[in-house]
């Protein structure tokens, strides 16, 4: 006899016949037509005898019902994960083909470095790029031969035991292996013993390919008296650094030959009795004369001693200054006629610079120091194209010092919060109306900072003054268009960037749909703003 057949579902395997149709299971499940019922299932009544066989064959349809919905409704989730995974492989297959034509893959290897070079600069004094070997195999070998990558040096912190050197060695002769020829930049913190030799016998023998090196002493008594070996082997040597605790321990007289060195940072000096050595030059020995950019941190006769003996500084910054009346007053002029930038503080206004190619001035604390600013400039006998003043109030001063530069066309302006009076009377006094009693008419570039500044009649009032030097025209012969404007929004105490407050950005935006060049500085801007306060 022939075998009986089972006609069984094509999607779920169910018998047909067994089990409701598809179809049926859709409609909706009826609902009771008894009012006592209805009225049970809104109420917490106790139901009667007579309505529980009642109420037990409903919920006996429901269960049955139900089992038939999971009867189709199992096989059909196993079908549909199996094809959800199936959908998941495909689109991966699809992925790593198209990954195969994407053009990323054909970008130049010199290209892809130089990303890496701008991505990974901001933190390579700190982290060596060791993060850029997990990509790919080819960019890994991108990375490991490309020298600049690796050119940044750290060394242990002198304050690990020999166990922890050891670990931190391998590393370090990676890094100084994958530089290749490039030249180095060396962070090195000292204190008042030699360093672990085993650094020594690294780093010396590479020291015609050290370009900066910068020396962080953790106390004043640290000592660089191990440094002898690399006399007269510094043929590459461009910046040194000294920083920022005062030294107590004379420098080696290492440098002097380092043919290439043009600029430096230096500490303040003091010794065991306090008073600082007669010659600062022969405390740390420099090179003076080939010495082009100079920062330092030391008293008011050491700054003239160190000016007198580098008559070819173009960028100099001099901070840390302990005027004294008597030191000044017989000090004769200091020539400086290379010297194009310069940052002071508060008593390096008093110094007798002459310096007739000055173009830009930076003031990190202006405050207190305004009126000292045009008793410099007349001394110096300059022409002041740039000036900076960070943390500046808004005042009379400011005005009357602006009016008489003359010939400034780059102005950058932070101050902290500001009393809505003195920015409305500052804002309203740079408003440029076309005659000669404007102040700073050919002004070209300016950059406005401030922290949390919520005036509204003050933005006002910046508004009307921005719109109009923006708006000066032929028709008004004695103003020059301003070119550019930027807005530096910091957090307090200048730390880094804020975002600007609505109100103000959409002030802002009405000057930029009028297709003026004003714009709010990014966190990354403003970031590289801060960095160079003090340059």
């Amino acid at each position: 006899m022939p075998k009986a057949t089972t006609q069984v579902c094509c999607i779920c395997g169910a018998d047909p016949k067994a089990s409701p149709s598809f179809t049926a299971l859709l409609e909706p499940f009826p609902a009771s037509s008894s009012p006592d019922i209805a009225r049970l299932l809104s109420t917490n009544d106790v139901p009667q005898d007579a309505h529980i066989p009642v109420i037990q064959q409903i919920i006996s349809g429901a269960e049955e019902r139900l089992r038939a919905l999971d009867a189709y409704i199992l096989p059909l989730q196993a079908a549909l994960a199996q094809l959800v995974q199936q959908r998941a492989d495909i689109a991966e297959h699809l992925r790593e083909h198209r990954a195969i034509l994407s053009p990323v893959r054909r970008v130049p290897p010199e290209l892809v470095c130089e990303i890496f070079d701008l991505s990974t600069a901001q933190s390579r004094d700190r982290i060596p790029p060791w993060q850029l070997g997990c990509i790919s195999r080819t960019w890994r070998h991108y990375a490991v031969e490309y020298p600049p990558l690796w050119s940044y040096l750290t060394v242990p912190h002198f304050d690990l035991d020999e166990n922890e050197i050891t670990a931190c060695l391998p590393a370090l002769e990676s890094q100084l292996c994958r530089s290749g020829t490039a030249l180095l930049d060396i962070a090195w913190p000292i204190d008042n013993r030699s360093p672990d030799s085993r650094i020594l016998d690294l780093l010396l023998p590479h020291s015609n390919s050290w370009r900066t090196v910068a020396f962080w002493p953790e106390y004043d008594d640290a000592v660089l008296d191990w440094l002898e070996p690399v006399r007269s082997k510094l043929d590459s040597l461009q910046k040194l650094q000294v920083s920022p605790r005062a030294c107590r321990q004379p420098v080696p007289d290492v440098f002097t030959t380092a043919p290439n060195l043009h600029q430096v940072r230096l500490p303040s000096i003091r010794l065991s009795g306090g008073d600082s050595p007669l010659l600062y030059r022969t405390f740390i020995p420099v090179p003076w004369k080939q010495i082009t950019h100079y920062r330092g941190d030391c008293q008011f006769a050491q700054h003239v001693e160190i000016l007198r003996s580098a008559p070819n500084l173009a960028n100099c910054a001099l901070y840390g200054i302990e005027y004294t009346g008597s030191i000044a007053a017989r000090e004769t002029p200091l020539v400086l006629p290379q010297l194009r930038r310069l940052c002071l503080d508060w008593d390096g206004f008093l110094l007798p610079i002459v310096a007739s190619n000055l173009e830009e001035l930076c003031c990190p604390y202006s405050n207190w120091i305004i009126p000292r600013i045009l008793p410099f400039v007349w001394r110096a006998s300059c022409t002041l194209q740039r000036l900076i003043l960070w943390e500046c109030p808004l005042s009379a001063e400011l005005t009357i010092t602006l009016r008489d530069l003359p010939s400034l066309t780059y102005l950058l302006l932070v101050n902290g919060r500001h009393d809505e009076a003195d920015g409305l009377a500052f804002f309203a006094t740079m408003h440029v109306y076309g005659t000669t009693t404007d102040i700073r008419p050919h002004l070209k570039s300016m950059v406005y900072g401030y922290v949390h500044w919520d005036s509204r009649e003050s933005h006002d009032s910046f508004i009307r003054m921005a719109r109009s030097r923006f708006e000066a025209s032929a028709s008004r012969p004695s103003a020059t268009v301003l070119n550019s404007l930027r807005l530096l929004s910091c957090s307090r105490y200048l730390g880094d960037y804020s975002p600007p407050d609505a109100d103000f950005k959409a002030r802002i935006r009405s000057l930029q749909n009028e297709r003026f060049n004003v714009a709010f500085l990014g966190e990354g801007e403003t970031a590289e703003y801060l960095r160079c306060r003090e340059f």
